[in-house]
């Protein structure tokens, strides 16, 4: 009897130490943005997303699915997989690549494409939208993150 009296105890402590709730992580900046390729059709840039845990834990950071819209045009999807951690209470870069296909900006406005290239070439940054998911969790309880954020990105 004092067996399965201890064997409920542990079971109570361990069933209560499983139900810790995992915070979502947030979008901090998007910063060290490096341009790869600019042509007329195509810009792509390799930069770091500053990710906010704050967890009293590290948390595994295992995929992004991202649209990234500019002008509330879809111009390119992050889709990377990870295998990595985020320290616990800390801002962690997690580097993106994105290549945007500049022609559905042409599309869909052809004079104000040529004005956003310009913006581009001149100010040297641009007004983007992110929106997708980040899964990350620990161990076996996993969260999709929503990601909804406007960002002024410079390079």
């Amino acid at each position: 009897m004092k067996h399965i009296f201890g064997l409920a105890f542990i079971a109570c402590i361990f069933l209560t130490s499983c139900s810790t709730s995992i915070l979502e992580p947030t979008i901090e900046k998007i910063e060290n943005v490096d341009i790869i390729e600019m042509s007329k059709s195509r810009l792509e840039l390799n930069a770091s997303m500053v990710l906010k845990n704050p967890n009293g834990f590290s948390l595994d950071l295992a995929k992004a699915n991202i649209k990234v819209y500019v002008d509330d045009i879809e111009l390119a999807t992050i889709d990377q997989t990870f295998d990595t951690s985020m320290p616990a209470n800390e801002n962690f870069k997690m580097p993106i690549n994105i290549k945007m296909d500049l022609d559905k900006l042409y599309k869909a406005n052809p004079i104000a494409a040529i004005g956003k290239g310009m913006q581009i070439m001149s100010d040297k940054k641009l007004m983007v939208k992110f929106k997708g998911t980040i899964d990350v969790g620990k161990g076996m309880a996993k969260i999709s993150v929503p990601i909804d954020q406007e960002e002024m990105v410079s390079f």
